[in-house]
C-alpha cells in the first residue's frame, strides 16, 4: 500500500479534528510530491535517450605522444598494481609520508614500470621519454624500477630503497610505516559520500516540518529521533543521511523513539518503507527503562502510519545490516523478490539518490578535479588528496 493510501485509510479512522487537518496537509503534500516525481521520471527518460545518443558519438582520443593518466588514488602504492599494464612502459609518482607530527616527511618516488610484453620498439621510444617525465615529476627522492606486479607495493619498495626511508631519528620499521599510512588514509576518508551535513537542530527546523519531509519519498530528512513524549512530540534530532548518521546521535543512557525512512533501489525501481524505531540504550536502568517504554504505544500512535515497528537494543544493533535484517519482514511480493536482490546494496543505491536530490538544500559542494596528467601530479606533490598516479604515453 502506498503512503498516500495508508494516510487516507488512517484519516478515515481518525476522530481527532486536529490530527485530521494535519493528515490532510500531509496527503496534499505527498500528492504534489508524486506529481513532481512523475515529471522527474520523464526527465530521466529523456536523459537516458540523450546519453545513448552521446555514447554513439566518437570519444576524444589522446594525441600521439601525449602523457595520459592510467590511474590515480589516495591509498597506498599497493593499489597502483591494479593499473600497471604488462604491454606498456608506465611512469608512476608515489608519495610516502614517514614520521609523525612536525617530523612528518613526504618521500617522492619515481616508479618506472617496464611491462615484460612491451614490444622492443615501443619500449625504446617510451624509455626515451623517461627524462621528460622526471622533469614533470620534479624533485624525487629515488627511482624505483620494476617489471613484476609483486614489486608494486609498499613493502617491496621500502626493502629496495631502505636508505631513503630512514627517519630523522634513525629508527625505522616497515610495519610501523604501513600502520601509520593506513591510519592517515582512514582519517582522510570522508564520513559519507557527500561529507558531513547539518542536522535539523543545527538548522533550527522543528518536528512538524521534519516529519512532513520524512513522509516524502525523497524528502530532505530520512530519520528523526524523539524523546519519550507523545503529546507534544519533542524532537531529539533528525538528519538526512540515514542509519549511519542516526547511529552517531544515539546515546546509551537514553530511551528514544524514532521514524526512519528506508529506500531500496532508485528511480522507477525504488521502494520506500517507513520504520518506527524504539531505541533502548545499554546503560538505561530497569526502572527508567520500564517507565519510558510504557509510552511506546502512544508514541507509535503519534508516528503512524509506518511499515513496521522494531526495537533496537544498544548502538551495536543500530547498524545498516542489523536494521535491514529486522525490517525484511515488511517486504511483500509487490516490492521485489528478495532472493534476487541484495537489500544492503539496494539501500545504499537509494540513499545516494536521496543525497543527490537534496544536495542543494544542504549546501553540498562536490569537489571537481581535472584528471589530466599535470593536474594529477600537482595533487600528489602539493599536499593534495592523491598519494599516487600512474602515467604512460599514447
Amino acid at each position: 500500500m502506498s503512503p498516500i493510501k495508508e494516510l487516507e485509510k488512517f484519516l478515515g479512522e481518525c476522530k481527532s479534528a486536529r490530527v485530521k487537518k494535519m493528515l490532510e496537509g500531509h496527503i496534499n503534500e505527498l500528492k504534489e510530491e508524486e506529481k513532481k516525481e512523475a515529471e522527474k521520471a520523464k526527465e530521466a527518460e529523456k536523459k537516458v535517450e540523450k546519453a545513448k545518443a552521446e555514447k554513439a558519438k566518437p570519444e576524444r582520443t589522446a594525441k600521439p605522444g601525449e602523457l595520459v593518466v592510467d590511474g590515480m588514488g589516495n591509498g597506498m602504492m599497493d593499489d597502483m598494481a591494479e593499473y600497471v599494464d604488462n604491454s606498456k612502459i608506465q611512469f608512476g609518482l608515489v608519495k610516502i609520508p614517514i614520521g609523525s607530527g612536525t617530523f612528518t616527511r613526504n618521500k617522492m618516488i619515481n616508479v618506472v614500470w617496464a611491462g615484460e610484453e612491451c614490444p622492443p620498439l615501443k619500449r625504446a621510444k617510451a624509455m626515451q621519454k623517461a627524462g621528460e617525465v622526471a622533469k614533470l615529476f620534479g624533485a624525487t627522492h629515488a627511482t624505483y624500477n620494476i617489471s613484476q606486479k609483486s614489486e608494486c607495493n609498499l613493502d617491496a619498495a621500502v626493502k629496495e630503497l631502505k636508505s631513503v626511508f630512514v627517519t630523522d631519528s634513525g629508527n625505522f620499521s616497515t610495519a610501523q610505516l604501513r600502520a601509520e599510512m593506513e591510519k592517515r588514509i582512514k582519517e582522510a576518508q570522508p564520513a559519507s559520500p557527500s561529507g558531513a551535513r547539518k542536522t535539523a537542530k543545527d538548522l533550527g527546523i522543528k518536528e512538524d516540518t521534519v516529519l512532513l519531509e520524512l513522509r516524502k519519498s525523497l524528502g530532505k530528512f530520512n530519520w528523526c529521533l524523539l524523546e519519550p513524549s507523545p503529546d507534544p512530540l519533542k524532537m531529539f534530532n533528525a538528519g538526512s543521511k540515514s542509519i549511519e548518521e542516526m547511529h552517531e546521535y544515539l546515546e546509551e543512557d537514553k530511551v528514544l523513539f524514532g521514524l526512519l525512512r528506508l529506500g531500496f533501489g532508485s528511480g522507477a525501481y525504488r521502494r520506500t518503507k517507513w520504520i518506527c524505531v524504539t531505541f533502548v540504550g545499554e546503560k538505561v536502568g530497569p526502572i527508567a527503562r520500564g517507565k519510558q517504554v510504557q509510552c511506546r504505544g502512544a508514541m507509535e500512535s503519534a508516528l503512524k502510519p509506518f511499515s513496521i515497528s522494531i526495537e533496537v537494543h544498544g548502538k551495536e544493533e543500530a547498524t545498516i545490516e542489523a536494521i535491514i535484517d529486522k525490517v525484511q519482514g515488511c517486504f511483500v511480493k509487490d516490492d521485489f523478490d528478495k532472493s534476487d536482490i541484495n537489500l544492503v546494496d539496494a539501500f545504499k543505491e537509494a540513499l545516494a539518490e536521496e543525497i543527490e536530490e537534496n544536495a542543494a538544500f544542504f549546501g553540498d559542494e562536490e569537489p571537481t578535479f581535472d584528471d589530466n596528467s599535470l593536474s594529477v601530479i600537482k595533487r600528489i606533490k602539493d599536499d593534495g588528496d592523491l598519494m599516487w598516479g600512474l602515467f604512460s604515453y599514447a
